[in-house]
């Protein structure tokens, strides 16, 4: 994504995660969830219609396991323990994320929020989903990570961007991940679009922050649960990737 229209769509700056979260007690939102590998990030979303600035506020969290600060670290000049010391990820003790950390996290952002339904990779772990839709009492919906599951929301996301009509409130871990993401479409479908993750064992490069927003806005639009299943089955193999919104 070009940065220059990305941080347009700022809007209200708070000092610390946790304030913008208490400028949205009780607001209905729709949740967007990566729990990814337990080495690695894991990415919590909430896209909020009626925002701290008159539009769409969405709203992060991101958890990372203490072993995998240095690997990061070293492909993005420390700014990984950086964030993590000013609150923008929870780093988690040991070499695998702490998975009752994560639930109680997304637990209480549903209990300050009024959650409708919460969108989530269909890979996820089973178990985990189970015990949030527990905790939460929030319907957790799958989404397939392919061009007929995601396409919806990424180009909502991208008319969004280009329209400066949400807030992204700076996240500084979310604009990384928009900052790395490209986006292939497949051979003749060029309308047809999905984040493209990169190799995290060789890379520093993550995008986690993307696809949960894409989720979280279809899950606004109602394409939530079994609807997402209703998009046809386009074609999976890609063409080059572009960056976003290029």
């Amino acid at each position: 994504m070009p940065m220059h229209l990305y941080t347009l769509c700022a809007g209200t700056e708070p000092t610390e995660p946790a304030r913008l979260r208490a400028q949205l007690p009780r607001r209905p939102s729709w949740g967007g969830l990566d729990l990814a590998s337990k080495l690695d990030l894991t990415a919590w979303c909430l896209l909020v219609p009626d925002g701290v600035d008159g539009h769409p506020s969405v709203v992060w969290r991101f958890w990372l396991p203490e072993a995998a600060v240095k690997f990061l670290d070293e492909h993005t000049d420390h700014r990984v323990s950086r964030w993590a010391k000013a609150g923008w990820i929870t780093v988690t003790p040991g070499e695998v994320i702490d998975y009752d950390t994560v639930e109680a996290d997304i637990s209480a952002d549903c209990a300050e929020l009024r959650v409708a339904d919460m969108s989530y990779d269909e890979w996820s772990g089973e178990p985990v989903r189970q015990r949030l839709e527990k905790r939460t009492k929030a319907p957790m919906c799958p989404v397939p990570q392919t061009y007929r599951g995601l396409t919806p929301g990424m180009t909502e996301v991208m008319a969004l961007t280009r329209s400066r009509a949400w807030s992204h409130h700076a996240n500084c871990v979310a604009a990384w991940c928009f900052d790395n993401v490209e986006v292939p479409s497949p051979a003749g479908e060029p309308d047809l679009i999905r984040p493209d993750k990169p190799e995290r064992g060789k890379t520093g490069k993550r995008i986690d922050a993307v696809p949960i927003t894409a989720m979280a806005d279809g899950g606004c639009a109602g394409r939530s649960c079994a609807s997402h299943h209703a998009w046809p089955s386009w074609g999976e193999e890609p063409a080059e990737g572009n960056r976003l919104l290029r």
